[in-house]
């Protein structure tokens, strides 16, 4: 096949965001398919990756959208679209262009869009689309709307009524949508959707050959993203310094890309550390006896988690953390929902080497039975051969019709 990728973000680093899907697809389909890659950046350094992403792709087209440009043109058309803000922030006439230009030059079996900031610039186009939207953005800022306070309660009200409309809106404009969990699939309330898990480099993430001397908590993921934000700040106020008064020298470490300034502050308190940006989130991880992830907002499925558990960490988490990862309670993952609760399992894994190592084990093979990106890849790739048979028996049908 020849494939046609579209990403709102360069996919490399493979560790940020929504990063990791575009780019582990592109590696192990291009095994098999040529892929081009037409992709948004918004900083110069983002492009450090495309040699390593020209093993993957026959060729790669870039447009630059400065972070001035999405501000504007949220600014200018958001009083006059129905748009959601984080569509319009995407909004690139130089991106619509070298799309255009691309499906003149080129005959590209499917496109594979990521995410549905970008749904606007691949409609009516007569090439099947793929569209991945990760997770349901509607379900997303219904949970977080759950637990914001004025005036950003407001913001995301409205957010949530455009998003409301427009994800019902583009679901019969594409061949296909994807999502990673089931909780999203049935936000979008159509026959064209398909669940396809996240995967993990299991080869990258792989647990560590020291043993973790110090209790150490870890949580990990984009601290850009609010319900990172509001997951470490609910942790710190309702658990931390409670486990701190059960076992003294316990550190909690945070790792993640741009921490704000309100998570940064939290290093100031003893036994806290904030990282920020790290080289190797599985250097990070494996320094750790336990990860957390109790989140409080959000959707789709946590890289964070199944991240920590290849590495062979006891993870605690709560049921909305948890999603539609199948790992079973107290045997891969342990689960809690209050206060109480997550005290006491991580004061209990902390205190317990031998049921830390034990859950730690059960965990990493549960993500390389559920969870490698090849078995998660082979799922695409058997849609596109949906779409294509289908594509095929339709021009069938038409052939016959206009010979009879």
């Amino acid at each position: 096949m020849k494939l046609l990728f579209i990403t709102s973000r360069f996919p490399f680093p493979p560790f940020i965001g929504g990063r990791p899907i575009p780019f582990h697809r592109m590696r192990i389909l291009s095994r098999k398919h040529e892929i081009t890659l037409l992709s948004l950046y918004e900083h110069d350094q983002e492009l450090n990756g495309i040699e390593q992403l020209s093993r993957f792709c026959s060729s790669i087209h870039t447009v630059k959208l400065p972070k001035w440009k999405s501000f504007i043109n949220m600014a200018l058309l958001g009083p006059v679209s129905r748009l959601p803000l984080q569509v319009l922030y995407y909004q690139s006439g130089e991106f619509r262009e070298c799309l255009n230009k691309l499906l003149a030059c080129e005959k590209f079996d499917l496109i594979h869009a990521f995410m549905l900031r970008l749904a606007p610039f691949c409609r009516n186009i007569s090439t099947p689309v793929i569209m991945d939207l990760i997770d349901s953005m509607q379900l997303n800022f219904e949970r977080s709307m759950d637990i914001a306070r004025a005036p950003k309660k407001w913001i995301l009200r409205e957010e949530l009524r455009r998003l409301t409309y427009f994800e019902k809106e583009i679901c019969s404009q594409f061949a296909r949508l994807i999502v990673v969990s089931n909780e999203d699939k049935k936000y979008l309330s159509s026959q064209n959707v398909n669940v396809v898990p996240i995967g993990i480099d299991t080869e990258l993430f792989v647990p560590g050959k020291a043993p973790v001397h110090n209790p150490t908590i870890i949580f990990s993921g984009n601290m850009l993203y609010g319900p990172n934000i509001q997951a470490v700040k609910w942790f710190t106020e309702n658990c931390f310094f409670r486990i701190q008064k059960e076992i003294s020298n316990v550190s909690f470490v945070i790792a993640g890309n741009a921490p704000p300034l309100n998570i940064r502050k939290l290093g100031n308190n003893t036994g806290i550390s904030v990282h920020g940006f790290v080289e190797s989130m599985p250097d990070a991880l494996i320094k750790a006896s336990l990860a957390v992830a109790p989140m409080q907002s959000g959707s789709g499925m946590q890289f964070k988690i199944l991240e920590a558990m290849s590495c062979g960490l006891p993870v605690v988490t709560n049921t909305l953390g948890l999603g539609d990862i199948k790992a079973k309670d107290e045997v891969e993952i342990l689960l809690a929902e209050t206060p109480d609760d997550f005290v006491d399992k991580i004061v209990k894994i902390l205190d317990n080497n031998k049921l830390a190592r034990q859950i730690g084990n059960h965990a990493r093979e549960f993500v390389l039975s559920n969870h490698n990106w090849e078995d998660t890849t082979d799922i695409v790739e058997g849609i596109y051969n949906q779409i294509l048979d289908r594509a095929k028996m339709r021009t069938a049908e038409r052939e016959q019709r206009a010979d009879g």
